[in-house]
């Protein structure tokens, strides 16, 4: 029983191309199916740019609400000296008279978290919306 016409007991050195053909095909496939949905264009209008000089940039206010937990645990509210027991009823007083219900919180590196959490969470059921916390360069 022969399987090669070649009647000679020698190798072969003939490429089997089928797999390279495959592999081709699969790509070609993939690239005709993908190059529609890349070349999809998306319309996007931007808004021209604003003269600067007709731009007005409000200044910063400085009537903050700031209030401070020092290490010792002890609170402040913009450097007034306030107990915890004040601390709820003095915020719900000054967010009353708010527009913006915003409290910064100047917590010291040393403070202990559940002070601050706990300072933090009186604050927002006083009343407060916004919660901010101030860094080294807004000190």
């Amino acid at each position: 029983m022969a399987f090669g016409g070649n009647s000679g007991a020698g190798v072969r050195s003939d490429i089997n191309i089928t797999p390279l053909v495959d592999v081709v095909l699969v790509l070609l496939i993939i690239f005709m199916v993908m190059t529609p949905s890349l070349l999809k264009e998306v319309d996007v209008r931007v808004p021209d740019k604003p003269d600067v000089e007709t731009q007005v940039v409000a200044a910063p206010n400085t009537n903050e609400v700031v209030v401070s937990v020092t290490r010792e645990g002890r609170l402040q509210i913009n450097r007034e000296p306030i107990t915890e027991a004040q601390l709820g009823e003095r915020v719900r007083e000054l967010m009353a008279a708010r527009a913006e219900k915003r409290v910064f919180f100047d917590i010291d590196d040393e403070a202990l978290y559940s002070d601050a959490m706990h300072a933090m969470d009186v604050c927002r059921g006083a009343g407060a919306k916004t919660l901010g916390l101030m860094t080294q360069d807004s000190r």
